[in-house]
Formats: structure tokens, C-alpha cells, sequence
């Protein structure tokens, strides 16, 4: 102690600390002792520096130090301070987990997803967050619980993302009906490990992989422009109303709405639709960034769209609604393959937005009601709100 009255650095009570928590530990002190040291970490927890909140964390997210109070408050820093008691912390309450996940922060989210015990209720919030990274470890948690509905809509959301689909077949406790699904987005090699994990006979095997493709065939976005017939119209409805964001211009990408996508370029560049197409379709490394600068899209975020636009590009798609379904799981799993993990956090919260229902909300903000009986079609009653 008597080192922190002439070294004030981070350095020095980092090292104090330690060496205070291995005597408390060894039971070196008394009563009245031991309550000055929590006094003492309560202070260190609220330190201006982080590295010294940090290092209090990782110093005692296993020790009978950790009191709910100040896991709370650890929990609640950010993420590199709150990790290891979010990740290990047993004395953190399901309902204030969620609190924490609900939180947006994606950090945090994998940390929660990670514990060696997760329950239904916390397993459903994190699926909720769209976080594929931390809903990619919960899945290949054993110490998660993952209700049969939960398995479902996690494999309607994001089965074709193989992160996703691989990890949920090396799960031990997968009902059959959750089976039928998963073998639909796996490889031959995986279905023969599922089928051999759960005694499934090799006749019962081909039928689910014929069935599973029918009962997979729910379509991960749903469109956003398919009832308006003039697009433009529609993109610079949305425009005035400050909604024509980049996670928007991404979604509509990926759910297969290009012909919207391509107009909220140009609205967006003030091009006409002939040279914004030539832009983003460009099969160069210039055209699309022309694009982003021009529509000032932050160029961060160039590949995650490079990556749907190239699945448009491979498969030819238009718009056609009889390929939807194909198109989003190819584009989906394109996206997440090529750009998921790479820490990069403008990326990660564009993935974060693409699943994310509050655009499903925003949406409904600005699409007028459906036309009056006056006669008037969709874009003539769109033009009726326009400012």
C-alpha cells in the first residue's frame, strides 16, 4: 500500500492490486482487512484508466471478491473491461444479462454467449440480436440451452450461413424436426455425421433431404419494394424523409430488392438509373467506389456490398421473385463468409442492421397507407404524400 503514495501510475496499483488479492486470498487477513480491500477494488473498478478496470476484471471474475454489486458495475464498462465477469461471473442474474445483450454491443454478446451456462430465455435474446458471431458460439455451446423454437427460428434466419449450420450439427440434443431443417443447408459429409450421431437410418436420411428443402423455404428478408411499382418514386420518398441510410441501401441488396438498391444509388449520387447501374455493376475495383464516394457511403463498408453484388453478378439475378429465396441464402452466406470476424465494427454493425427488425418499423414509418378507392394507384397516391 505504501507504494501508491509516491508511484501514482496505472502500472503501480495494478500491481498492488494483485499482490492484495493473492494475500486475501490465502487468507492472509483479518476481518476488518478484508473489507478495506473490497473497499479498495470498488475504487479500483471505477479507475479513470481502463487498463486498471480491465485488470481488476481479469484479477477477480472467479474470486469470492466478485460481489453481484461490483460484477454489475464491471459488466457495464465496456467491453474489454466487463469480458471476463460477462464471459465467467456467476453471480450476474439471467434478467440483467439480458439487459446486457439487448444492449447492442457485440462484444458483449459473444462474452454471453460463451458462458459455461446459458439459459433458454438469454439463449432467445442473443439469436434476437442478429449477431452471427455470437450467435455462432452459443450454438456450439454445450452449456447453452436452446429450445426446439429457438433452433427453428435460428435456422430460418440464418441457416445458410455455414458458421451457423455447421455449428448447430455438432450439437448433441437436436430434436428431429430441427434435423429435417439443418440437413437442407449442410454438407453431404455433415448430413452422414448427423445421421450417424442420431441413429438415422440411410433411407429416412434421403427423404429428410428432400423434405428439408421444402420445409426451408423461408425467405431470411422480406422484400421492401415489391408492392410499389415506381421505385424511384418510392427511394426518393425515402430520401426526403432522411431514410435512404446505407443499411437500408444493404438490406434491400440483400433480400434481392437490386432494382431498389440500384435506384437509392442514384438518387443518392443524383445519377439517372442507367449510369448508377454501370457504377455498381462494374466489374472493376473502381466503379463501386466511385459510387460510395460520390453518394458519400462511408468506403468502409465497400465489402460487404462487393460481396452481394458479386452473387448478383454469378447468378444472374433480377429481381425475379421465383429466385428470391435461392438469392438471399446465397448472398447471406456470401456476406457473413467473407466479411464476418474481421473486426472491423462499421462492417459488424452493417451485418448487425441486416436482420434487424427495427428497419421493418422505420419502413412503416414513411410508406403512406395503402391507396383510398378513388382510383388512384400506388404511385399516384405515393406522389399524394410526397412533400
Amino acid at each position: 500500500m505504501k507504494r501508491l503514495l509516491v508511484d501514482r501510475s496505472p502500472q503501480a496499483r495494478i500491481e498492488t492490486m494483485s499482490k492484495v488479492i493473492a494475500d486475501f486470498e490465502s487468507g492472509r487477513f483479518s476481518d476488518k482487512e478484508q473489507d478495506l480491500v473490497r473497499q479498495i477494488l470498488q475504487r479500483l473498478a471505477i479507475d479513470a484508466e481502463m487498463a486498471v478496470r480491465e485488470a481488476v476484471a481479469w484479477q477477480i471474475y472467479n474470486s469470492p471478491l466478485l460481489n453481484a454489486d461490483l460484477a454489475k458495475r464491471l459488466a457495464q464498462d465496456v467491453a474489454e473491461v466487463a469480458f471476463p465477469v460477462l464471459r465467467h461471473a456467476t453471480v450476474l442474474p439471467d434478467d440483467f444479462l439480458v439487459e446486457v445483450v439487448q444492449q447492442r454491443d457485440s462484444k458483449k454478446q459473444v462474452a454471453i454467449a460463451a458462458r459455461d451456462e446459458v439459459s433458454a430465455r438469454l439463449s432467445d435474446a442473443i439469436v434476437d440480436t442478429a449477431n452471427i458471431t455470437a450467435i455462432e458460439r452459443l450454438v456450439r455451446n454445450p452449456g447453452a440451452i436452446l429450445a426446439e423454437p429457438t433452433l427453428h427460428r435460428t435456422l430460418d434466419r440464418f441457416g445458410a450461413i455455414e458458421t451457423i449450420s455447421e455449428s448447430m450439427a455438432g450439437r448433441d440434443d437436436l430434436p428431429i424436426t430441427v434435423i429435417e431443417k439443418l440437413i437442407h443447408y449442410v454438407s453431404e459429409e455433415i448430413r452422414d455425421e448427423l445421421a450417424a450421431r442420431h441413429d438415422l437410418p440411410a433411407g429416412l436420411l434421403g427423404g429428410l433431404v428432400e423434405h428439408g428443402r421444402e420445409a426451408a423455404t423461408l425467405l431470411l428478408l422480406k422484400p421492401m419494394a415489391g408492392r410499389f411499382r415506381d421505385v424511384e418514386l418510392f427511394v426518393k420518398h425515402l430520401h426526403a424523409n432522411n431514410r435512404l441510410s446505407p443499411s437500408l441501401l444493404f438490406r434491400s441488396l440483400c433480400c434481392g430488392d437490386v432494382d431498389l438498391f440500384v435506384a437509392g444509388v442514384a438518387v443518392r449520387c443524383n445519377l439517372s438509373m442507367a449510369n448508377a447501374r454501370l457504377l455498381v455493376f462494374d466489374e472493376g475495383q473502381l466503379g463501386l467506389r466511385a459510387a460510395f464516394e460520390r453518394s458519400r457511403i462511408p468506403l468502409s463498408l465497400l465489402p460487404p456490398f462487393r460481396s452481394a453484388l458479386a452473387v448478383v453478378r454469378e447468378t444472374g439475378y433480377r429481381g425475379e421473385e421465383a429466385h428470391r429465396a435461392d438469392f438471399q441464402r446465397k448472398a447471406v452466406a456470401r456476406v457473413f463468409n467473407d466479411c464476418a470476424g474481421k473486426g472491423d465494427r462499421d462492417i459488424e454493425e452493417l451485418l448487425l442492421q441486416l436482420f434487424d427488425h427495427k428497419t421493418d418499423i422505420h419502413l412503416k414509418d414513411v410508406v403512406p397507407a395503402p391507396p383510398s378507392t378513388d382510383g388512384l394507384g400506388g404511385a399516384a397516391a405515393m406522389r399524394r404524400t410526397m412533400p
